[in-house]
């Protein structure tokens, strides 16, 4: 793929945000909402992006169309949008090693004339930034793209809020009942299910499956390719989010751009984190997970887990069901024709199953 492919998409991304068509005496006071999203629409690897322009070249056997870049970039907003609202959920400060979008609302409006709750400001201004990027997305992908790519894109959007609602529902499971009742490691295995099923709908088909299919889709693909980029994307994403997972407790900052942990201080009841708690039924180390889940951990407290993860055999687990999964989608990418796509691809899916952050 052209080492220039993530910065065309780039520049698409931030025309489509200024080309947003409201009146330009409204501009002045629009400058405040689309600043913070400019700054997180700016950064980023473009994965989704590349990926629906890999599609697009598995279709076609030719170099991306001036509409392949423009439905990337439509995916690419519809990403800024998920990471808005997430980051508000997950009460988290920093995305992509800068303050968070409803972060730098509140910051503005400290350093502001306006009065009342900086924190209350922010969350609010995010939801509504997150939605104007959603919207952006839908309209974007409309102009650009045939009927059934935005029926595809606009299943994956609905998909994605729903997905989160169960990444929401989980977090409220009551691990130490379970650990607590008569068959704490099938209760604990049972919710492990559950939160693959978080992964399915949250992250992993709209992180690689649907990119790829909606940028093939609206290049012109026939069913036979579409069911080949799905046996592809479907394995790949979930081995992506299993890898997101496993950085989310033991991630280096200066890579992931997020804080070393995250996913334990936000009480996430990922797959690792409960394999590691099925592994430990019924020992005071389980009870201690169980209790520090959601809590204000230290780096130490972060290091002390992390140490029983890894000796617990849950690590590893995980490490061979990430494999397992990344073997599955190189099996069926050997059965996609040669040619730019194919090649694209490759390098994408190295990109992915390698990946720090």
């Amino acid at each position: 793929m052209h080492e220039s492919f993530p910065q065309i998409i780039s520049e698409r991304t931030i025309a489509a945000l200024d080309a947003h068509g409201f009146a330009d005496a409204d501009r002045h006071l629009l400058g405040s909402f689309i600043d913070p999203t400019r700054s997180l629409l700016g950064g980023g690897k473009r994965v989704r992006g590349l990926l629906s322009l890999a599609g697009a070249m598995c279709a076609t056997g030719n170099e991306p169309s001036d509409d392949a870049f423009e439905v990337a970039a439509a995916i690419e907003i519809f990403q800024g949008a998920a990471l808005v609202h997430d980051d508000i959920m997950d009460d988290s400060p920093t995305r992509r090693g800068q303050p968070a979008v409803h972060i730098q609302f509140a910051t503005a409006f400290d350093d502001s004339d306006l009065v009342g709750d900086s924190v209350m400001f922010g969350r609010d201004a995010g939801i509504c930034s997150g939605d104007f990027l959603l919207a952006l997305a839908s309209t974007h992908m409309l102009k650009h793209a045939s009927q059934a790519a935005n029926l595809r894109f606009q299943t994956m959007c609905a998909e994605v809020a729903f997905g989160q609602f169960l990444d929401v529902r989980a977090e409220n499971i009551d691990l130490l009942s379970m650990l607590n009742g008569p068959n704490p490691r099938e209760a604990l295995l049972a919710a492990r299910e559950d939160a693959f099923s978080v992964i399915r709908h949250k992250s992993a088909r709209y992180s690689v499956r649907d990119p790829l299919l909606i940028g093939a889709e609206a290049a012109g693909a026939d069913e036979n390719l579409l069911a080949t980029l799905s046996h592809i994307g479907a394995p790949l994403g979930e081995a992506f989010q299993l890898r997101d997972d496993a950085l989310g407790v033991a991630g280096d900052p200066s890579t992931t751009g997020k804080p070393t942990g995250g996913d334990l201080r936000e009480g996430k009841r990922t797959v690792l984190i409960l394999t590691a708690l099925a592994r430990l039924a019924g020992s005071e180390e389980a009870h201690m997970i169980a209790e520090s889940l959601g809590q204000p951990l230290s780096d130490d407290e972060v290091n002390t887990i992390t140490g029983l993860i890894t000796s617990s055999g849950a690590w590893e687990e995980h490490e061979a069901i990430i494999a397992e999964r990344e073997q599955q989608a190189l099996t069926a990418w050997q059965e996609l024709p040669d040619g730019p796509g194919k090649d694209s691809l490759d390098q994408l899916m190295d990109r992915l199953t390698t990946r720090q952050h």
